[in-house]
């Protein structure tokens, strides 16, 4: 059996573990099946478990003096699978299909995890089990509930430690095939609106003299807005760091369009980029957003129910730009909607992440540039952030190095959703390009 196929089954057991963070499941079965592979390898391990997602350091030593150090983060929790009747086959078996791998957490983050393994395996196998850079691998397991605890984990356990790089957790090729390479990413803040007109659901023929829950909350959902999809909360993005004319520069020439965008999700409303007649492309990686994620009141049922309901509640995130704080950012938002006459909506904060940006013409960058362009023989697209979200701060404020994003996803992997899956051949290629990039260290003498 080659090391390949090796971690291949590796990873066919993570994706048997329904690790899900959001509901504290299965969380230290797949954290130590990590460690064992670690061990394996001889790595120096940390594991803790103090807290509900359990914590794994993976140190590798270079025996060469003065050698550099590169960080790797991954997670192994994963989202839940449903709806389940929109898989082509079960979220929990890898499926190896026609070139392509399909499961819940395949691409997010557990296939990336595997193939780094598989990259170190492979290096120490070819090289008389020796590094020319030290390797520290930062695995924690609730990323997608926004990283809860891993800044305690970081702080008690890294003191002091001088790094050069931090590869992050995943990424993928675009539409046009091109990998990308992204350097920070957007903070959230996550919150909950809820409101009560009523002991009890009334007779909906009160609706004549009585307001009811769940206008009362969109109308208050509502004056975070202006007519246009703007932010109407005052000074909601006073503290936004703008983009420079360089990540302005990166950003315009991505192969992103708006008609792209359009046609591959059927987009049936106007984006509000055209509504303001704003830069498409600066609007969606460099501007902070509020957007309601679900609703939920009254009578949902088949048939009718006059009903007028006495509650309401939705669940809503604000996506934050760097120098943007989660907690300032609620306490905006919530004195707005008391100055808008919503004082009785109640506001209850639930995760909150910062915001990131690497610099892009770091040399530790341009090294990782370099070498996605010599193994390709294309040069790569360069991102000075991505849209989403993560833990890029908290981790970077740790090391003190700058970030770069790639991975083995692919413009069609369906993070997040219903038959998740990644191409083989990206797989293999990310554990070569991760090789290179090892290699990469070595002093011109070693070569």
């Amino acid at each position: 059996m080659t090391l390949r196929q090796y971690y291949l089954e590796l990873l066919e057991k993570l994706i048997a573990i329904p690790s899900i963070s959001a509901q504290a499941a299965n969380l230290p079965e797949a954290a130590q099946l990590i460690v064992n592979s670690f061990s394996e390898l001889g790595a120096d391990i940390t594991y803790d478990d103090q807290f509900f997602a359990p914590f794994i350091l993976a140190k590798f030593d270079s025996s060469l003096p003065n050698a550099k150090t590169l960080v790797i983060y991954n997670h192994y929790d994963v989202q839940p699978a449903e709806p389940l009747s929109l898989w082509h086959s079960d979220p929990w078996q890898l499926l190896n299909k026609d070139g392509k791998l399909y499961g819940r957490g395949v691409n997010d983050d557990k296939g990336n995890l595997t193939a780094r393994l598989t990259a170190i395996a492979e290096y120490l196998d070819e090289n008389n089990q020796q590094l020319p850079v030290n390797i520290i691998f930062v695995i924690e397991g609730a990323e997608e509930s926004a990283s809860q605890y891993l800044e305690n984990y970081l702080t008690q356990h890294v003191i002091d430690q001088e790094s050069s790089l931090i590869i992050w957790e995943s990424g993928g090729k675009n539409a046009q095939e091109s990998l990308e390479i992204f350097g920070g990413n957007k903070g959230i803040v996550t919150f909950e609106l809820s409101v009560t007109t009523a002991a009890n659901d009334l007779h909906s023929s009160l609706a004549a003299v009585v307001d009811s829950a769940p206008i009362r909350l969109s109308r208050a959902i509502a004056s975070l807005f202006d007519q246009k999809g703007n932010i109407a909360v005052p000074l909601f993005d006073e503290d936004v760091l703008l983009p420079n004319e360089r990540e302005k520069s990166l950003v315009a020439s991505l192969p992103i369009t708006q008609d792209a965008l359009i046609k591959q999700h059927d987009l049936k409303v106007s984006l509000y980029s055209d509504r303001n007649n704003t830069d498409f492309k600066e609007s969606l990686y460099f501007k902070p957003t509020i957007n309601v994620e679900g609703i939920i009141s009254g009578y949902n049922g088949s048939g009718v129910k006059t009903v007028l309901p006495a509650q309401a509640s939705a669940k809503l995130e604000a996506r934050l730009v760097p120098n943007m704080s989660p907690d300032k950012t609620l306490q905006l938002i919530t004195e707005h909607l008391t100055k808008q006459g919503f004082s009785d909506i109640v506001v209850k904060k639930t995760l909150g992440l910062s915001g990131y940006r690497s610099d892009m013409s770091d040399p530790e960058i341009v090294r990782v540039i370099g070498t996605v362009t010599d193994y390709y023989h294309k040069e790569p697209s360069v991102l000075p952030t991505s849209p989403g979200t993560g833990p890029m701060a908290i981790v970077q404020n740790i090391f003190q190095a700058p970030v770069a994003s790639f991975g083995v996803g692919y413009s069609q992997t369906n993070d997040h959703a219903p038959n998740e899956n990644i191409r083989l051949i990206d797989y293999y290629q990310h554990i070569d390009v991760i090789k290179a990039l090892i290699d990469s260290y070595k002093t011109k003498i070693e070569k």
